[in-house]
This record gives structure tokens, C-alpha cells and sequence, in this order.
């Protein structure tokens, strides 16, 4: 009896793997045996039901938590009718219980009782009563292991002497056997070798080390251990040993836990293969690379953007946050001179979520473009580029389409555009500013007598000596051949513009010397003032023109005002 009750706790217990409900009663209903499946379909019997109890007491409370308060008068009839179905019942039927239809059965147990057996439907959608039970259980008997075939696994029985007793059919199709009589009187380790034969030799050091290791842990019952098996199969092995000393063993089949761990593997080191590439590719990259995560984490930083940004290599090891990095280089002001850089890097939520490009000025003189693209789920990718030289290079170009080859002064075209600036600011601000217009006279017999190279030298000497006797703030362009203009912006009273115009002529009339030719040239400027003198840059520099030309009438190597009240000309005639 003990052996034959040890085995229906094992039914009870697979069923309830399976989600199948189990109540078993003795001979004279009561209550011997049932598992969790059965209090999760019927909770009112949670802490209620107990060994020995009537099932007439379990139908009492099964029908108290369904009847209304109109239907209680007729519980006693409903609990009889519930005991004679229970004792009578052949077949499996349905019923709706707290809005889930069960599917319900009972099996007669020789020498034990009845079990009862529920499980939700399956099939949701068949009207109640028309479900049919599974193939098999309807004829359960304590002798007949048949509910053990629903088992997805393998359950293997031993005796006290290590020999099986009872498989079921999972295991005879998991070790190879033709049917449960072959495996009954043999061992564990027959049975490994039983699913092996004739293919030890195929895989020869899988099938020593699955035996040494079957060996090794039937030496201690309980410890689950894995054993390989034909075809890459693999079985997980528990033991559960009873106090008489029989061994329940469930095998279960993890061939595709297995092979998920295998892939898992191979993944796994792929992707140590990607990182590793990765970082090496990252680290040789000319590139500075930084990526910043949702949480303002600096998870990675290369090589160069350590570089490029002057950051200590210990600090970006640390997996910092953006606002530790920030603290760092506030720290050495390396954003003295870049306030809205030191902004943009320090990363507002804009700038987080936003692709965004800017250049940024480093202490050290290098230009570093700072490019940031948002990541998917959170976080930014920022690249770090220097672009010092083709920042150079651009200043170059630049230089070179708003200055004059020869003279290194701005152009015509940039004058103008100087004048029309200089314009705004002085409307904006109520102020007057002049405009000088010098020609040098006589300078044509230069490049006649001496030739060109000579005159061009000596325009870029004179070019230069004018440079240094204007202001800073002062623009000095070449308009043309030998003419030249000069704005001189701020110009309070008419008497600075006109000390300005005997600098420069005193200036350039100083003799010099070009590839052993002495020269000595004089100058004739013409000035007009905004905004008596026109309040366009065309107006004004035509005004200078003409003005300049009265000065070489008069002479030449003077200065006229255009319009004004002082004398037109001053200085000597030529």
C-alpha cells in the first residue's frame, strides 16, 4: 500500500505540472490526497480542506460559494446529487465555475478510491457538456501508469536496489528502448548505454565523459546532473529518493536549452569579437568618438577625443558623467573663451535630443568641430574632428577673395560693403564718418621708366606705409591701379579727417628705394564726409573721387574737402 500510495503522489504531482487539478478520496469519501491545481481551481476549499474530511463537507463548501440566497434551501439536494454523480460517473463532463468552464472527470482507483480530476477547457469555444476527455484518462487505473505518457519528460522509477520498475513512454523514446519491458531490471547506467548502442564510437569522448559522469553522481541522490545522448541530445537528471528507498527520477529533455546555450555562446563571443574590433577600430580612428547615454553617462570615449579634448585618460576610464567632465575642464577654464561652446558640451536637453553641428576653439589654438547625433532610446554620439588646418585654409581662401594680390589691402567690392556697414551703424548711432579717396600723382612714368615689377613693388610699399598710418579701426582698400580709399570711421569734426590726409601724404612722399631705384612720390586726396557728403556708399566714394581730382587741379600733392567751408586745397603745387 505505502508503495502503491508513494506512486499516486507522483501522479498527483505530474498532473499538477501539467495545470491538471486531483482531489483523491478513500473507499468511504474522505479526503486523502490532493495537489495545487485544486485549490487555484476552487479557492473556497484553500485552508479548509484536510486529510480525512467527508466529501459531502466539500461539496458543501463548493456549492455555499455558487448558490444564490434563492437557491440555499435546495443545497442539501444538490451536495446528494453531487455524491452519487461522484460515485457513479463513467464519463467526463462540463461545468462553468466562477467564469471559467471546467472540463470534470472521476476515476476509480482500485483498492484506494476514487480520484477527481478537472481541468480548464481547452477547446473555449465548444458548447459546455459536447467536450470529450483526453485519450486515456478516462479509464485511469493505479496499475495502469497511462497518465504518466502525458508527461512531457521522462519518469523513471527504482527500486531500493537500483533496478528500474516502472518507465513511461517518454523515457523509452528518450533511451532508445522498443518498449517499457526492456527497461524494467536494468540499471540507470544500462539504460545510457542502451540509448548509445552501436553509435559509442561515432562520438566516443562524449559518450566516456556522459558515462563517467553518470558514474560520479549516483553517488549523490537529489544533485540534478546533465548526460549526453545520440544526436546532440541531452537529458537533465533528478533523483528524489522515499524513505523505503525507491528512487523517482524525472529526466528532462534541455537538447534545446542546450543548443540555446550553444548559440548563446557563439553569440556571445561574436559579439566579444565585434567589441574587440570595434575597438580597435575606434581607438586607430583619427576621429574623436564620445557617446553619452540616457543618464548623461559617458560610456564610450576613444583615444582621440581624449586627444583632441585635453581629457585625462583615468577620467574617461571611470565611465563619468557628462557633468563631471564638464566640472573638469571648467576647472582649467578651457572655456574661458567659449561660453556658448562650454554650454553646448555640458549638453542641455536640446542638445541631448537634437542633431546639432558647432565649431569650437580649444586654449591651445586647435579648431575641433563638434558633431552630435541623437541615439535612439536616449542618449547622443558626439564626434570630434580637427579641423584646424582646413579652418587655415578656409581664413586662406577667404583672405584672398576679400583682398588685393598685390597690396594684401581689401578690394573694391569689400570697400563698398565696409561703407554700407559703416553707414548703418553711423545712422543707428547719429555719428559721421569720412571717406578718403588718394591717387598718386605722376606714377605712370614709373612702371614706364622702370617697368612694371618696380612700380608693382613700389605700390605695395606704399600700400604698406599707408597701412601703418591709418588707425586700427580703419579700413584701407585699392580701388584701382594706383588710387586708394580709406574709411575712417568716428570722425568727430572735419579737421581729424583732414590731419589723417596729411599723414598719409607726408607718409608716402618719403623717397625710397626699389631694386636700386631711388623713388619719391607725392599724393592727391579727395575726402567726403557722411552725412553731408551723400548717405550711400556710391554717393560718397564718387563725392571722394571728384574731390580728390579738385586736389590735383589745385596742384596736386594736397587734400580737398568736397562741399565744405575750408579752403579747397592745401600743401604745394606740382
Amino acid at each position: 500500500m505505502a508503495q502503491g500510495f508513494s506512486l499516486l503522489q507522483a501522479i498527483t504531482d505530474a498532473l499538477d505540472g501539467l495545470g491538471i487539478a486531483t482531489c483523491t478520496f478513500d473507499d468511504e469519501d474522505r479526503a486523502i490526497l490532493w495537489n495545487c491545481s485544486f485549490i487555484e481551481l476552487f479557492p473556497e476549499h484553500a485552508s479548509h480542506v484536510h486529510v480525512g474530511e467527508p466529501y459531502r463537507d466539500n461539496l458543501r463548501r463548493f456549492y455555499q460559494s455558487r448558490l444564490s440566497p434563492d437557491e440555499m434551501h435546495a443545497i442539501e439536494q444538490y451536495i446528494e446529487d453531487g455524491i452519487a454523480r461522484h460515485r457513479a460517473q463513467q464519463r467526463p463532463f462540463t461545468f462553468e465555475h466562477r467564469g471559467e468552464l471546467l472540463w470534470a472527470n472521476a476515476v476509480t482507483l482500485p483498492g484506494i478510491g476514487r480520484m477527481r480530476i478537472w481541468r480548464a477547457d481547452p477547446n473555449r469555444n465548444q458548447p459546455a457538456g459536447s467536450l470529450t476527455a483526453p485519450s486515456g484518462l478516462s479509464s485511469l487505473a493505479i496499475d495502469s501508469t497511462t497518465l504518466f505518457d502525458y508527461v512531457a519528460d521522462g519518469v523513471m522509477v527504482t527500486s531500493p536496489a537500483g533496478r528500474i520498475v516502472f518507465v513511461n513512454r517518454p523515457f523509452v523514446v528518450m533511451y532508445r528502448f522498443t518498449n517499457r519491458t526492456d527497461a524494467t531490471g536494468i540499471t540507470l547506467e544500462d539504460a545510457y548505454r542502451n540509448a548509445w548502442a552501436g553509435l559509442e564510437k561515432t562520438n566516443l569522448d562524449v559518450f566516456t565523459k556522459g558515462l563517467s559522469r553518470l558514474t560520479e553522481n549516483q553517488r549523490f541522490s537529489g544533485a540534478p546532473f546533465e548526460i549526453p545522448l545520440p544526436n546532440e541530445h541531452y537529458s537533465l537528471v533528478t533523483e528524489k529518493r522515499s524513505e523505503d528507498g525507491n528512487g523517482y527520477f524525472l529526466h528532462v529533455d534541455i537538447t534545446s536549452l542546450k543548443r540555446q546555450q550553444h548559440q548563446l555562446t557563439l553569440t556571445e563571443q561574436r559579439l566579444r569579437e565585434s567589441e574587440a574590433l570595434l575597438k580597435a577600430t575606434l581607438e586607430r580612428m583619427e576621429q574623436g568618438i564620445v557617446m553619452i547615454n540616457a543618464e548623461r553617462i559617458v560610456e564610450v570615449c576613444n583615444r582621440r577625443a581624449i586627444e583632441l579634448l585635453g581629457l585625462p585618460a583615468e577620467l574617461m576610464a571611470s565611465r563619468p558623467t557628462l557633468d563631471e567632465v564638464f566640472a573638469y575642464q571648467n576647472a582649467i577654464n578651457e572655456f574661458a573663451d567659449e561660453p556658448e561652446s562650454a554650454g553646448d558640451f555640458l549638453g542641455e536637453v536640446s542638445m541631448l535630443d537634437q542633431p546639432h553641428r558647432y565649431d569650437r576653439g580649444r586654449p591651445n589654438g586647435r579648431v575641433i568641430e563638434v558633431d552630435s547625433v541623437p541615439i535612439a532610446g536616449g542618449g547622443v554620439l558626439r564626434t570630434y574632428t580637427d579641423i584646424t588646418e582646413r579652418k587655415k585654409h578656409e581664413e586662406r581662401i577667404h583672405h584672398i577673395a576679400r583682398h588685393d594680390a598685390l597690396t594684401t589691402l581689401v578690394t573694391r567690392r569689400v570697400f563698398l560693403d565696409c561703407l554700407d556697414e559703416a553707414i548703418d551703424v553711423a545712422q543707428r548711432r547719429g555719428q559721421m564718418f569720412a571717406v578718403h579717396y588718394l591717387d598718386f600723382d605722376r606714377f605712370k612714368p614709373i612702371n614706364d621708366q622702370f617697368g612694371h615689377p618696380v612700380g608693382d613693388e613700389a605700390l605695395a610699399l606704399l600700400a604698406k606705409r599707408m597701412r601703418s598710418l591709418a588707425r586700427e579701426s580703419d579700413v584701407v582698400g585699392r580701388l584701382g591701379g594706383d588710387e586708394f580709399g580709406i574709411l575712417q570711421p568716428h570722425v568727430e569734426r572735419h579737421d581729424g579727417a583732414l590731419r589723417l590726409a596729411r599723414r598719409l601724404i607726408e607718409g608716402v612722399s618719403q623717397p625710397f628705394n626699389v631694386q636700386g631705384h631711388d623713388i619719391q612720390l607725392s599724393a592727391s586726396v579727395g575726402i567726403a564726409l557722411y552725412p553731408a557728403a551723400g548717405t550711400d556708399a556710391t554717393t560718397l566714394l564718387r563725392h571722394a573721387d571728384a574731390a580728390m581730382y579738385k586736389a590735383k587741379a589745385a596742384g596736386r600733392n594736397g587734400v580737398h574737402l568736397f562741399d565744405a567751408e575750408q579752403p579747397p586745397s592745401m600743401g604745394k603745387s606740382s
